[in-house]
C-alpha cells in the first residue's frame, strides 16, 4: 500500500457519523482516516487501543453510517479504491513455552471450532430425537434433580434457573457427598435426574446417576461421548461436541444444548407462561429486577411441542419451588390417586 488514498463517500460518511457520536467516533475516525483504507487490515481491537475508545464506541460509529461491521466496512472500501484488503491477522500470542511459534493458536480458527461445536451438536440432537425426548421425561417427571460436579456445576446451576422459571419441584443438587445421600434418599421412581459430566469424569456424578437408576428413575446425561462412564446409567444420551482449541472443553454446545433442553419443556409445560408471569411481578415487587419488559405469555406458549403434559406430583408437595419463591396459581399439580 502507497498511502491513504483521497477521501472517498464511505470514510466522508464515517467522518459526518464521527462528528454526530462524540469524541470517541472522532478518535476512532482519526484512527481509520490515518492510512485509509490500509487501517482496515488492521484487527478491531488495535483499532480500539489506538483511539483509547470502546467496543460500544466502535459499533455506535458503524451504525450512524449505516455500516453493518468492520467486514462490510473493509468491503465497502475494497470495491471503491480498487484494492484487494487482506483480512485482518487474528493471531494471539500463546504464552505456553511448548508451543511452536506457528502453531500458536489463532482467535479466527478458535471461533471456527466453537462455530461447528455448536452446529454439529443441535443439528445431532435434532436428528437423533433426543432433546425431544429428554424435554418429555422432564415433564413427566414428579421432581426433577440437576447435578453437575467441578467444572460442570456452572451447567447445572444455569440449568436449574432455566427449569425453575417454567416448572416446580427442581432441585439443584450441590456436589458434595452429603448433599447427593440426601437427594438420592429423597428420590422417587417417578423423579428424573439431569446429569453433566465430561471429561475428566466426576466420580461422584456416576455415581449419583447410578444410584437413581437403580430406583427406577430417569436419567438424562449430558456429555462428551457415548461411551462415557455416566452412559450405562442414562436413560436418555444428549451427547455434545466439546473439542476445543484451548486445554479446557468447550463450553459452547453444553450450554447451548442445556438451554434448549429447559426451553421444550418450558414449552410443554401446563401453566409455565402464568408461573413466568407470576415470578416476574414478585421479582419487581421485592425491588430485586424489574429493569427490562416482562416476558408475554404468547412468546412463551407460542411453538409449544407436542410433548406429554407433567404427571402428577406427590399429594400435600409444598408449593415452592428451588428459589424459594411460591407457585403461580393454578401450577399446583393434582394429588396422585
Amino acid at each position: 500500500m502507497t498511502g491513504p488514498l483521497a477521501p472517498t463517500p464511505t470514510l466522508e460518511l464515517l467522518r459526518a457519523a464521527a462528528a454526530l457520536c462524540g469524541p470517541a467516533a472522532q478518535r476512532l475516525f482519526e484512527v481509520l482516516a490515518e492510512d485509509y483504507p490500509a487501517s482496515l487490515e488492521r484487527r478491531p481491537g488495535q483499532l480500539l487501543r489506538a483511539a483509547d475508545a470502546s467496543s460500544a464506541d466502535l459499533d455506535g460509529l458503524l451504525a450512524a453510517a449505516g455500516v453493518a461491521s468492520t467486514d462490510d466496512l473493509r468491503l465497502l472500501a475494497a470495491r471503491e479504491s480498487g484494492l484487494r484488503l487482506a483480512e485482518p491477522d487474528l493471531r494471539f500470542t500463546s504464552r505456553d513455552p511448548e508451543s511452536e511459534p506457528r502453531e500458536r493458536s489463532a482467535l479466527r480458527r478458535m471461533i471456527t471450532a466453537e462455530e461447528g461445536n455448536l452446529r454439529r451438536t443441535l443439528a445431532d440432537l435434532q436428528a437423533n430425537g433426543a432433546l425431544e425426548l429428554a424435554a418429555a421425561a422432564l415433564l413427566r417427571a414428579r421432581r426433577r434433580w440437576v447435578l453437575g460436579d467441578l467444572k460442570s456445576a456452572g451447567y447445572a446451576s444455569l440449568l436449574t434457573s432455566d427449569l425453575t422459571s417454567s416448572m416446580r419441584d427442581v432441585f439443584l443438587v450441590q456436589p458434595a457427598t452429603g448433599a447427593a445421600v440426601n437427594a438420592i434418599s429423597d428420590a422417587h421412581a417417578d423423579d428424573v435426574l439431569v446429569v453433566f459430566s465430561f471429561r475428566n469424569y466426576s466420580g461422584l456424578t456416576v455415581d449419583v446417576a447410578r444410584e437413581f437408576r437403580a430406583l427406577g428413575a430417569s436419567v438424562i446425561a449430558l456429555t462428551d461421548s457415548y461411551t462415557s462412564p455416566v452412559c450405562s446409567f442414562a436413560t436418555h444420551v444428549l451427547a455434545v461436541d466439546t473439542r476445543s482449541e484451548s486445554p479446557h472443553h468447550s463450553p459452547t454446545a453444553v450450554a447451548a444444548a442445556a438451554h434448549v433442553l429447559a426451553a421444550l419443556a418450558a414449552a410443554g409445560a401446563k401453566g409455565a407462561a402464568r408461573r413466568n408471569r407470576r415470578r416476574a411481578e414478585l421479582f419487581r415487587s421485592l425491588g430485586s429486577y424489574g429493569l427490562g419488559p416482562a416476558q408475554s405469555a404468547a412468546s412463551v406458549a407460542e411453538g409449544a411441542p407436542d410433548l406429554p403434559e407433567p404427571a402428577a406430583g406427590p399429594r400435600g408437595a409444598s408449593a415452592t419451588d428451588a428459589s424459594g419463591l411460591p407457585a403461580a396459581p393454578g401450577d399446583e399439580h393434582p394429588p396422585a390417586r
